[in-house]
């Protein structure tokens, strides 16, 4: 049975599936919608259109889905998503999207977001991304799958961090951190392949061979972007994780942090 304490208030037009945990003094809006199973602790605001994925587990004084901290920006129809198996710690705060910016923030399946962490409007987080605590993510920020942000660390906003990288606690970070890496400092610069966390995560000891003769030649030559990604090419040989590296690279708007 779903279980709302009595000092709790949530609205009549909001969703709340099965097995719904409702802490007290919590203030659900109108607009929401809590999947099966989710468990939401005392104190929490969520507000706006905002979606919960099943099995979630939102801790106390968490905030979700209030308006973007733009100045000029009124709109109430942008929208939270957060997938299944979610844990939001303490304090932590996701706005929905913005009406100039994709509309909708989205925040995938398993992620971990620990106390005092905020994640402004419109950004995406794949899945089983982990935020520290008193981590920071600006605007439309990109974070792909298992990606790891360290505690107070600062992501301007529309940075990208790729799969499987490492950016280190207290952090600021200005341009994109490709995937597999590890990154750190004012202004975070990379500092070689994430290998402990791709190991863990089961990458083949030939793909993290191929990811170092990469890293070697976009790093550590003395090769412009353009003539480093042609030699990964045509001399690393064919590897996912390495054309994803690639692509990743050229698509970049920010430039890369080096």
């Amino acid at each position: 049975m779903t279980q709302i304490h009595p000092s709790a208030v949530v609205a009549p037009e909001a969703t709340l599936g099965s097995d719904v945990s409702v802490g007290a003094f919590s203030v659900i809006g109108p607009g929401v919608t809590v999947g099966c199973g989710t468990t939401i602790g005392s104190h929490v605001l969520i507000d706006g259109i905002t979606e919960i994925g099943e099995r979630c587990q939102i801790f106390s004084h968490v905030v979700l889905g209030a308006p973007p901290q733009i100045l000029e920006d009124r709109n109430q129809t942008t929208r939270l998503l957060i997938g299944d198996e979610a844990v939001i710690r303490e304090f932590a705060s996701v706005h929905r999207g913005s009406s100039k910016g994709r509309g909708t923030t989205v925040l995938g399946q398993r992620n971990f977001i620990m106390a005092y962490a905020h994640i402004a409007h419109d950004c995406v987080l794949r899945d089983d991304v982990v935020v520290a605590s008193q981590a920071g993510l600006a605007g439309h920020v990109e974070v792909e799958e298992r990606a790891v942000i360290g505690g107070q660390a600062g992501i301007h906003q529309f940075v990208r961090i790729g799969k499987y990288a490492m950016v280190g606690a207290c952090s600021a970070v200005l341009q994109d951190i490709p995937p597999f890496l590890k990154a750190q400092g004012n202004r975070a610069k990379c500092y070689g392949l994430n290998t402990v966390g791709l190991g863990r995560h089961g990458i083949s000891e030939e793909a993290i061979l191929r990811l170092k003769q990469a890293y070697r030649l976009i790093f550590l030559s003395n090769l412009n972007t353009s003539q480093a990604l042609e030699r990964v090419a045509a001399e690393v040989g064919p590897c996912p994780e390495v054309d994803h590296l690639i692509h990743f690279i050229k698509t970049s708007s920010r430039g890369i942090a080096r």
